[in-house]
């Protein structure tokens, strides 16, 4: 089994609940680890991330992680485990908050 990973990668999107992140773009960045008994192009990975992200536009960073556990399985069938974290880089001025999951599959 192969262990892909990324780490940190930032792009702006909109995510959150309350109405100013309805509207306006904000700074995310997620660290990603697949092991799988396929490869996984962590590129690829990069850009269906960041093209999800833009066209889903999540309420919640908790949805989006339970959104890319059940995606990246649909893409890689041999996926054993899934670690993602998601932080919001400037939501609060001296902490990057945000949720993460290791799935089990």
């Amino acid at each position: 089994m192969i262990s892909v990973f990324v780490d940190e990668l930032e792009f702006d999107t909109i995510i959150g609940l309350l109405d100013f992140e309805r509207v306006k773009t904000q700074k995310i960045r997620i660290s990603m680890e697949f092991k799988a008994y396929e490869f996984i192009d962590y590129a690829d990975i990069c850009k269906i991330t960041q093209e999800e992200f833009n066209k889903q536009k999540f309420y919640k960073v908790e949805d989006a992680l339970e959104y890319f556990s059940v995606k990246f399985k649909e893409l890689y069938p041999t996926l054993e485990q899934l670690y993602m974290k998601i932080s919001k880089i400037n939501i609060i001025p001296n902490a990057k908050v945000g949720a993460k999951i290791i799935k089990n599959y």
